[in-house]
């Protein structure tokens, strides 16, 4: 009698958990909350420590102009930036410029290479709650072969700033050359 009232009890109790309902009805929330660091372990970030997952629009931009890098055409490239535009290159050299001429003083770069492949690897798009700022950032790798036909790796980590009307106006690069992945240590 207790296997069959045991078995009884865990049917039943199946029967209740399985039942299917209509979804819930949820409301978006009002505001999405800034994730902070409740430790800061003696730091002050001197930007910002509030930062928010952002619409992947920007996302498109910067994987738009990866592409026209990559395929060595940046005639294509204008309509993303915004009139002036700073780039950190990760050579530690720097411009800041209209971005007409930004634009002819990459082209001169890509075209210094025969060809360049690359990988992203990551993106994704934050906002700056407390500046209400917009960037993207992207890990990726590049495959250049040079005017000689030298090939090289690169990893690189980038991060783009958008102005109100969703253009570039500024591009952070960190790199590293060399294999991927890195040996492993002796």
């Amino acid at each position: 009698m207790k296997k069959i009232l045991a078995a009884t009890f865990t049917i039943t109790l199946f029967a209740c958990n399985n039942s299917k309902s209509a979804p819930e009805e949820t409301a978006p929330p009002a505001e999405v909350k800034a994730m902070t660091p409740t430790e800061m372990h003696g730091y002050t970030p001197e930007y910002s420590a509030s930062f928010v997952m952002d619409s992947a629009k920007n996302t498109e931009t910067v994987l738009a102009l990866w592409k026209e890098f990559q395929d060595g055409d940046l005639s294509k490239s204008s309509p993303h930036f915004a009139d002036t535009v700073s780039f950190f290159m990760a050579d530690g050299s720097a411009m800041t410029g209209p971005k007409d001429s930004l634009i002819k003083a990459m082209q001169g770069y890509r075209n210094s290479f025969k060809s360049v492949d690359s990988k992203v690897e990551a993106i994704f798009a934050v906002r700056s709650t407390d500046k209400d700022e917009n960037f993207v950032a992207v890990w990726g790798v590049e495959f250049p072969i040079d005017s000689k036909g030298k090939k090289d790796t690169v990893s690189l980590q980038e991060t783009w700033g958008f102005d109100k009307a969703g253009k570039v106006n500024l591009m952070f690069q960190a790199s590293r050359k060399g294999m991927l992945p890195p040996p492993p240590p002796k």
